[in-house]
């Protein structure tokens, strides 16, 4: 069995963009299943930890049944309330969106859910996994287009150490904590600083590497867009 250069300390290394820990990853006799545990642990880290905050979160909120029924009262108190309870028709559209209102929008404004967040703990790291992956794979397909160096196995290895700011999503244990969109600045930045290593092209050249996966994402969904306004127009004018 190979030397195992993944270790807390090269991962901390990496979340600090310190170049010597994407260089002991490239380095690596395997870095591709170094990488693959990397991204699977992290996943699965950091989904504990935000079930145990959302544990903590549905303890100390009032139940959402209790506001449901104290907002229903106001409301049969309202004056308009007379014409709809007299109307059968109308109580049961008011009951169906009602009750739909109450489905959707408690997780929309962030209200504590165990069951999805225990669920996380398998989404997570196989959502993980898959990114990773596909990220891979087209940042290897345009680097080496641009004389990029380095292996598959290497662009794998180091770009799993992207998911290293995920750790702060692990503070979702700290109940109504939000962390925004500085962690997908912080990965595009761990991003750069792997393909840097591994592909040694300039630093223009690997900027168009590490951006290009992402125009590619936008151009597929465009023509999955696309196609499927084709089929709903070719449907509806039949």
């Amino acid at each position: 069995m190979g030397y195992r250069t993944l270790s807390l300390g090269l991962v901390l290394r990496a979340l600090f963009l310190d170049t010597s820990a994407y260089d002991a990853m490239r380095d690596d006799d395997n870095p591709f299943v170094e990488g693959a545990f990397l991204v699977v642990v992290v996943g699965a880290l950091t989904a504990l930890l935000s079930l145990v905050g959302q544990l903590i979160a549905w303890a100390s909120t009032p139940s959402l049944t209790a506001i449901r029924d104290i907002i229903l009262d106001v409301y049969k108190r309202q004056a308009f309330w007379a014409a709809i309870a007299s109307n059968a028709q109308a109580q049961a559209i008011f009951n169906s969106w009602w009750d739909l209102a109450w489905r959707v929008l408690p997780p929309l404004f962030g209200a504590p859910n165990p069951a999805t967040a225990a669920l996380n703990i398998l989404v997570w790291p196989v959502l993980g996994l898959l990114g990773w992956l596909i990220y891979g794979l087209l940042a290897f397909g345009f680097a080496r287009w641009l004389r990029g160096a380095g292996t598959l196995n290497q662009t794998l290895g180091t770009t799993a150490l992207a998911v290293s700011p995920l750790l702060l999503r692990g503070l979702g244990f700290i109940p109504f904590l939000t962390i925004g969109a500085v962690l997908s600045t912080w990965q595009l930045i761990c991003r750069y600083k792997a393909l840097r290593a591994v592909h040694r092209l300039s630093w223009q050249r690997t900027v168009w590497v590490t951006i290009l996966p992402f125009a590619a994402y936008l151009l597929f969904w465009l023509l999955i867009a696309g196609a499927s306004a084709g089929v709903i127009a070719t449907l509806v004018g039949r």
